[in-house]
């Protein structure tokens, strides 16, 4: 992967790892999805409550920087269980979006519409939010 750059500012928390290394291996083995990553800026919080871990990232087309907490104002908050986190990294991609239809899509919708996954920011950044998801995603 030559033109991305990941630094984790949070590596006292073994979950910036595994962000870290699945965005590190999605975008080597993806070349569209480094297309998504160069061109996305924006700064998300992921908050884990059962855990008690909370990791901000910030895109700026071609680099991420992870720190640890809440870290401003980020444009999307996504917040659930550690177990539920991951569902969002099984959701196709199909005509360049988000694909809902299938069975990992209707878990992570069941999710937000039970309030397991909240996603605060989805209304107001779904573009973020659709290219997060994309480069994310192990599908």
């Amino acid at each position: 992967m030559t033109d991305c750059i990941i630094e984790n500012r949070a590596e006292d928390l073994p979950f910036s790892y595994i962000l870290s290394d699945l965005l590190t291996q999605n975008l080597a083995q993806h070349p569209n999805k480094m297309k998504v990553f160069k061109k996305l800026e924006a700064s998300v919080a992921i908050d884990l409550p059962d855990i008690e871990v909370t990791v901000t990232l910030f895109f700026q087309k071609g680099m991420l920087r992870l720190e640890k907490g809440m870290v401003g104002e980020p444009e999307l908050i996504i917040r659930t269980d550690s177990d539920k986190v991951m569902d969002l990294n099984t959701v196709s991609i199909r005509w360049g979006l988000p694909y809902y239809f299938d069975e990992a899509g209707r878990r992570v919708l069941k999710h937000m519409v039970t309030g397991k996954l909240k996603v605060k920011g989805l209304l107001s950044h779904p573009v973020k939010l659709t290219r997060l998801i994309k480069i994310m995603s192990v599908v």
